[in-house]
């Protein structure tokens, strides 16, 4: 019994110290900063500003102190937002951009040290050359196209402008009719569905930096569709040289498959090539010469999927108004060079698709021709890849509209 007393106090004078212990290391314990302050550190010198368009790239020496981690610019925008460019100790220049005027600007450098500490501020003073915003603001063109109107303008710079699409409703309010987002350097783009009629048409820019423009109209604020029709598919055929494809073309008359079934207005048949047939191609004669507008492709649905198995991915589409004599390109004026995309974006993955890639599946995968005068009676495509890589393709279906030359 002596004992096991003992031993309960001795349990609990351990278990106190132990308490205390814990207790004053805690108490003492001290937060400190990773870096010691070693005061405000010098500021950059030899600056050489070089305009750039809607901005500039600062140049700068750094001081010979090795407590300097990175260098910071802070400027407002011509909008009125702040923002910052950061580059670490290892870099000698800055990006200032997000301008959208030529007016005089200014820009804050600061040095930071390893303990986050900032230099006092050097003053720098710079004139932005022409934004990006402002040239394709000034080179848009607003045109007539079938069904519609065509935008086109020059990014020379390449930055990603989004595009707001812009025509007169039946009631006169400006509504939106597409947005699309580009850094090419002369994109083009259509909206279609309206009668031959004069009706109004604009379009707004936006850059990354939240500068929009004014809405861009016009010459006269209305341009007039051209008349567009989709070619009737009773006038088609196969073209063959006496009985025979042209060289390059094949049959696509394989499992199940036949030629005259990707222009039957079905797109529940089907061609398909033959086993390590690609690149394919089909020449079709369209019965008569016509401008054209716009090509639609319809995938097979297969097992219950689209962007599978043999379904086209990308597709070369040349014409000729007289008949070709042979089968050699030379013959022939390429129109179209068309990759599908899925509008998720998960190209690489073929069994994953959402129901706004199967809806445009279903409803088709659109191409437009170039805008030009000239009419084609016959039509070349060149089927050059499928989904799943497969060494053959299996369209279900092809439309073309345009207009009749006569």
């Amino acid at each position: 019994m002596i004992h096991n007393r003992f031993h309960m106090k001795a349990t609990q004078l351990l278990f106190a110290v132990l308490v205390s212990l814990i207790f004053f290391s805690c108490e003492e314990k001290q937060l400190e900063p990773i870096n010691i302050s070693k005061g405000k550190p010098a500021p950059v010198s030899d600056v050489v500003v070089m305009y750039a368009p809607g901005g500039a790239i600062l140049s700068f020496k750094l001081p010979p102190d090795d407590d300097v981690l990175a260098v910071k610019a802070v400027y407002k925008l011509s909008n009125g937002k702040v923002r910052e460019s950061i580059t670490s100790f290892y870099g000698d220049n800055l990006k200032i951009e997000g301008y959208n005027d030529t007016n005089e600007h200014e820009v804050l450098l600061y040095t930071v040290s390893r303990s986050q500490e900032l230099s006092d501020p050097l003053l720098v003073k710079f004139t932005p050359q022409e934004s990006p915003l402002s040239k394709a603001t000034r080179t848009m063109e607003i045109s007539s196209d079938f069904g519609g109107a065509y935008y086109t303008w020059k990014n020379l710079d390449k930055v990603l402008l989004t595009a707001e699409m812009l025509v007169e409703s039946d009631n006169g309010k400006m509504q939106t009719a597409r947005i699309v987002t580009s850094n090419l350097e002369a994109p083009f783009f259509s909206i279609r569905g309206y009668e031959p009629i004069p009706r109004k048409f604009a379009i707004i820019l936006k850059d990354n930096w939240d500068n929009v423009s004014d809405t861009i109209y016009p010459e006269g604020e209305t341009v007039t569709p051209w008349l567009e029709m989709t070619l009737d598919k009773n006038l088609w055929s196969i073209y063959k040289v006496n009985g025979s494809y042209l060289p390059g073309d094949g049959t696509f008359t394989n499992w199940e498959g036949r030629d005259e079934y990707m222009f039957d207005d079905d797109v529940n048949t089907f061609g398909h090539s033959y086993s390590g047939s690609l690149p394919v191609g089909i020449t079709i004669d369209l019965g008569k010469p016509a401008m054209l507008s716009r090509v639609t492709f319809f995938q097979r649905f297969q097992n219950g999927v689209y962007y599978s198995w043999g379904n086209p991915r990308r597709i070369i589409v040349y014409g000729r108004k007289e008949a070709p004599t042979t089968g050699n390109w030379d013959e022939w004026t390429q129109l179209i060079d068309y990759t599908m995309i899925k509008p998720s974006g998960t190209n690489d993955q073929y069994s994953v698709n959402t129901d706004e890639d199967r809806l445009a599946a279903l409803n088709g995968h659109e191409a437009s021709f170039p805008i030009s005068s000239d009419s084609y009676r016959y039509l070349r495509f060149r089927f050059m890849t499928s989904w799943e890589n497969r060494p053959y393709v299996h369209p279900a279906e092809i439309t073309v509209q345009g207009i009749y030359e006569d």
